[in-house]
């Protein structure tokens, strides 16, 4: 009798869980949904533009689609940690619920319309009076259209869902896939670099970059090509140049930093002085880690070949930055939660005191 009392305690625990949640859960299944079909449909190579068809783009980060994933990873992870604020939280209006859901799985529609319903011709017809041609319409062009129909769709998911505060809920989530919709955007709209107050920056990390490489013992030639705006390493008499622009520096690394760092210092309760300090650190370590993915890539490049060195450029090079955040985001929380500045302060004070 004690073990069935349990188990109908537990059940009734369990439908009253999710009963409560059913709106936030509903939420996430409808985020996902629009990018797991888009990851078969990449999969299966069968995509209406057939350039996405050469490759599974979701094993690439920079011009891919790994950010989906990210996304979708991000979101999980922040519905977590804000649970007991974010459950049983949802809109009193019928109609705000359903418009949720609706702009929800507007990224599934657009899916499916341009790979099964003939809107990709229309999306081609479009970019192409926006002046785009070749290469450029069917993939750059298109993958710019797809991350700004996912990114506006999701954040007004959410703002209809939770209001400002759901903004705040997943803030990490939203701005990270925002910000590479941004990203993709002005580098399609001025492709090769040619976004200069952004390109400025190239040049320094080139140059932060030629000189490990020069420390490596790596023979090659640093030049500023003004008519494509792109530092450029010549090496190797088989590799004519390696063209760095401003997303292969890591400005939207840098960006995006900026973006999470702020974030990260709303959510806390970091001293003024502290969060200087971070942020200062932080922002030096992101700059050279676009530095070392660059040598990386370049060390690939001598060693291995182009075959090689364009797999790390397009899914593991991008990794760095993602890894290095979350590194370092869970570096100030655990120094934070566990005092450590000031558990030092005090055995430094303690040693000066004896």
């Amino acid at each position: 009798m004690i073990r069935v009392h349990i188990k109908e305690k537990f059940s009734r625990s369990i439908q009253k869980e999710l009963k409560k949640s059913w709106f936030l859960i509903a939420l996430l299944f409808s985020f996902s949904v629009p990018i797991t079909v888009l990851m078969i449909v990449d999969y299966l190579n069968i995509e209406s533009f057939y350039v996405f068809n050469l490759e599974f783009r979701f094993l690439a980060t920079f011009k891919g689609r790994m950010f989906y994933i990210f996304f979708l990873w991000l979101v999980f992870l922040e519905s977590i940690i804000n649970w007991s604020k974010i459950v049983g939280k949802k809109p009193k209006n019928r109609f705000r619920v359903f418009f949720c859901f609706v702009c929800a799985l507007i990224p599934l529609i657009y899916i499916l319309s341009v790979n099964f319903w003939g809107l990709d011709q229309a999306v081609l017809s479009f970019g192409q009076d926006m002046g785009f041609i070749g290469y450029s319409l069917n993939f750059h062009w298109v993958l710019c259209i797809e991350y700004l129909v996912f990114a506006s769709s999701f954040l007004t998911a959410v703002f209809l869902a939770y209001e400002r505060e759901g903004l705040g809920f997943f803030s990490i989530a939203l701005s990270i896939l925002l910000g590479i919709s941004i990203v993709y955007a002005i580098d399609t709209f001025y492709p090769g670099g040619s976004f200069k107050p952004l390109e400025i920056l190239a040049l320094p990390t080139a140059s932060c970059a030629a000189a490990i490489l020069d420390i490596l013992g790596y023979s090659f030639r640093l030049v500023f090509d003004s008519s494509f705006v792109h530092p450029v390493y010549g090496a190797m008499p088989e590799i004519n140049g390696i063209f760095i622009g401003w997303p292969c520096a890591g400005v939207h690394s840098l960006f995006l930093y900026l973006v999470i760092i702020f974030l990260v210092f709303k959510k806390s309760n970091v001293t003024s002085f502290r969060k200087f300090v971070y942020f200062v650190i932080g922002g030096f370590c992101t700059y050279f880690v676009n530095v070392l993915r660059i040598v990386t890539y370049f060390i690939i490049l001598w060693n291995n070949g182009k075959n090689d060195a364009r797999f790390f450029h397009n899914t593991v090079g991008e990794l760095y930055f993602f890894f290095w955040i979350l590194i370092y985001i869970f570096v100030i929380i655990s120094i934070e939660k566990l005092m450590l500045v000031e558990k030092v302060r005090f055995i430094i004070h303690r040693k000066g005191g004896k």
